[in-house]
């Protein structure tokens, strides 16, 4: 089970950042809270999402990444924000 505060810890463990080249720059993306399902859902405009659970055995966050559809994502962690950061084309 999530820790109790999960809402807080997931926003800032699981912000994403999704660029696609159609759009010159940031896509722009809704992260909202799947609470009966225990996870994050990240919807973006550009049609690529990711879906984030907690993993107890782990203790983290588990985060998998959908690219748009016809589309190659790559997604590396940016030490200094600790944010995953996507990039689609």
């Amino acid at each position: 089970m999530a820790p109790r505060s999960m809402t807080r810890q997931r926003w800032g463990l699981v912000l994403l950042a999704l660029a696609s080249p159609a759009l010159a720059g940031p896509g722009r993306c809704i992260t909202y809270e799947e609470k009966t399902l225990g996870r994050l859902q990240t919807l973006c405009d550009d049609g690529s999402r990711a879906v984030s659970t907690w993993s107890p055995t782990l203790q983290q966050w588990t985060t998998t990444i959908l690219p748009p559809p016809g589309q190659r994502c790559t997604a590396a962690l940016n030490p200094k924000t600790r944010q995953v950061e996507v990039y689609c084309r």
